[in-house]
């Protein structure tokens, strides 16, 4: 089975979100807006700590708790490789 694969780089200092789509889907709304919430408020968050930025992502994003399963990873990468 063929299977599509990507590549991307990433900087020292960048913050990487890995999430499910309970994070980001709304019932009657296209991904894409969910997606975009969740960019603007990562960006809203850069420089803190991961935690901050986990803690906050899931308060604006999800207000009144979850209605789906949710998982969010939160990774800085660090400044100087290892």
């Amino acid at each position: 089975v063929a299977r599509d694969t990507a590549e991307m780089h990433l900087d020292p200092d960048d913050v990487l979100l890995l999430f499910s789509d309970g994070l980001v889907e709304r019932r009657g709304e296209l991904l894409d807006v969910g997606l975009a919430r969740l960019a603007a408020v990562a960006r809203e968050h850069v420089g803190e700590s991961v935690q901050r930025m986990a803690d906050a992502v899931l308060l604006e994003l999800l207000p009144e708790g979850a209605s789906d399963d949710v998982v969010l990873v939160v990774k800085s990468l660090p400044a100087e490789p290892r």
